[in-house]
């Protein structure tokens, strides 16, 4: 069967087919795929099972939306409206008859996303991936990160277009190495190519039975052939050991990286916990250290109010008890304005003896006059009492003595 042309097949291979759905999280899938396969042409896919009309206008309008997404961001795009009894089995329909090559899909609800999220969680991705033909790649997503990355098997799309080439040959001709397709039914591809070649030489020695230079160069041309596809042979096994290595390799690369990102992700759990438990005690001994500060003021202010009544009571104190030494003192002992016993007697104008304090207190207030008659002072120039001063000395001193 003749296959498609090349340039056809290297188109379509340039193209990204999008998946979407009519909710939220179809959007960080669009964006993802264009930011992150390279592409410039995408077909952005929608199927679902049979709507009514009011539906299907919404899902027109979703399709809008996303084909302005498209634009905004600089990349041409096209939409496809399909109608299936099961959406996967649709996406798996549509892969196979256009042969798409290349696939962005989600790989579950957007609620359904965490870190440690390695592997589809949803039942349609998991359907596409089992039962996609395998020359398609499949990038699988969920919430604009990727989750899993389903690899193409590339040497079936370089066989097909070797199965082209070689349909436009004559048959024995040679084929360079990576571009001839095993023929369906046969073994495996430098083998299928060896009996090609077989078949061509025949052909060229029943032309050749009247011309013995004919039948050498045919024969000559057949271990040539031979030759040749052995050497493919050899070099198709060895890479294909090598991309088992490196498959192997990247599977070991995927698990380390999934160990060490669920590390992390522990390890910042950790953090965030011992953050949490660490501020709660520092706002406890915040709160703590407000109470002592509050207690700490409220027994300054109570020391305060205590002093100030130790004070007053010594203050009465002091007068009572010189109440009671005036009570039992000489009566010219008492000064006539404090009634107290003096301490410091001097003499007005007027002849009378008066406590200092109190007399010129009194003179300080602006009086003119004695305080005993209420006659005009003829001055008021006080003079030191020393006799009566030394008889209170000795009072005193003797009150003090008996006392104790």
């Amino acid at each position: 069967m003749m296959g498609k042309p090349v340039s056809q097949q290297l188109l379509m291979d340039e193209k990204i087919y999008v998946a979407v759905g009519r909710d939220s999280g179809s959007k960080s899938t669009l964006v993802w795929a264009i930011q992150n396969t390279g592409g410039k042409d995408f077909c952005i896919v929608h199927v679902h099972q049979p709507l009514q009309r009011k539906d299907k206008e919404k899902a027109q309008k979703i399709l809008d939306k996303y084909l302005r997404i498209c634009t905004l961001m600089q990349v041409r795009a096209e939409k496809i409206h399909i109608e299936a009894e099961s959406v996967e089995k649709g996406i798996v329909q549509l892969i196979s008859e256009r042969n798409v090559k290349k696939l962005v899909m989600g790989a579950a609800s957007e609620r359904h996303y965490s870190m440690r999220m390695a592997d589809l969680l949803s039942t349609k991705a998991i359907y596409i991936r089992q039962e996609t033909p395998a020359t398609c790649q499949i990038w699988f997503t969920c919430k604009g990160y990727l989750v899993y990355t389903r690899e193409a098997v590339m040497c079936n799309a370089s066989l097909e277009y070797a199965s082209t080439s070689s349909d436009q040959h004559s048959g024995g001709t040679l084929i360079p190495w990576g571009q001839f397709k095993t023929p369906r039914g046969h073994g495996d591809v430098p083998g299928s190519t060896i009996v090609e070649n077989n078949e061509a030489s025949e052909k060229s020695k029943k032309e050749a039975r009247l011309d013995p230079f004919k039948y050498q160069e045919a024969e000559k041309e057949k271990n040539e052939a031979i030759k040749r596809a052995k050497e493919w042979a050899s070099a198709y096994s060895e890479e294909l050991n090598r991309r088992k290595e490196t498959e192997m390799e990247l599977k070991k690369s995927r698990e380390a990286f999934q160990k060490m990102r669920f590390v992390s992700e522990n390890r910042i759990t950790e953090s965030h916990m011992l953050v949490e438990k660490l501020q709660d005690k520092y706002n406890l001994a915040i709160e703590v250290l407000g109470k002592a500060k509050k207690e700490r003021d409220e027994l300054i202010t109570e020391h305060d109010k205590a002093m100030i009544q130790v004070e007053e009571l010594k203050r009465i104190h002091e007068k009572m008890a010189r109440s009671d030494e005036s009570r039992h003192a000489p009566q010219y002992f008492i000064c006539p304005i404090s009634l107290e016993v003096m301490e410091d007697p001097q003499v007005a104008a007027d002849g009378f003896t008066y406590e200092a304090k109190a007399i010129r207190s009194w003179l300080g207030r602006g009086h003119e006059t004695s305080p005993m008659t209420n006659m005009k002072l003829l001055h008021t120039m006080l003079v030191p009492n020393l006799a009566l001063r030394s008889a209170i000395q000795e009072w005193l001193h003797a009150s003090s003595s008996s006392g104790k």
